[in-house]
């Protein structure tokens, strides 16, 4: 059930992400994140973060060092997302959003990214923390997950350059180490 599941919300993702090979289309959809919930069909209802969950934001922001992140913000979700082959970097910066908005996170801490060593369609992987913690005084590191992210491929370069940009297309599937954190002021 799982699998169909996770199969019918691929079929319904890659047209966004821009699987299909229309560029034109892939860059209408992503003009602007969407400011309902309802409107994120292919979000699995399985995979939550396993501590703490906020009312959804309208809004996350990407920042790429934890020290760039307000003192008020607070780390929530240590996340590997994994990413279809055939995405480009404005459907990923969009779908990251979305999840991240969908529990509460007023920010993502984008890590590194690696080539996935097997497509697993779009899907996200929490790894704690129990407790929140503050992202500035003391980030963990990029330590979680660490037996799912050992054994994938070679680097890719998904950074701020790439963040976002639909001119950014990635031919192979990815896994992409992510931080949600949540701010106050």
């Amino acid at each position: 059930m799982v699998r169909v599941i996770r199969a019918v919300a691929l079929l319904a993702v890659l047209p966004l992400l821009g699987g299909c090979g229309i560029k034109e289309r892939a860059e209408s959809v992503w003009e602007g994140i969407p400011s309902t919930l309802e409107e994120v069909p292919f979000l699995n209802q399985e995979n939550r973060p396993t501590g703490a969950v906020y009312p959804p934001t309208v809004k996350a922001e990407p920042i790429f060092q934890a020290d760039q992140a307000p003192a008020d913000c607070k780390v929530f979700a240590h996340v590997l997302i994994w990413i279809p082959a055939e995405a480009n970097g404005r459907g990923i910066a969009n779908v990251t959003a979305k999840e991240a908005m969908r529990w509460g996170a007023n920010m993502v801490l984008v890590g590194r990214s690696r080539k996935a060593v097997k497509d697993m369609g779009l899907d996200f992987a929490y790894y704690g923390p129990e407790q929140p913690y503050s992202s500035r005084d003391n980030w963990r590191g990029w330590r979680f997950g660490y037996e799912d992210w050992v054994n994938q491929g070679g680097w890719v370069t998904l950074g701020y350059d790439e963040w976002g940009k639909s001119e950014a297309w990635f031919s192979e599937p990815l896994v992409i180490q992510a931080a949600f954190l949540r701010c106050q002021g």
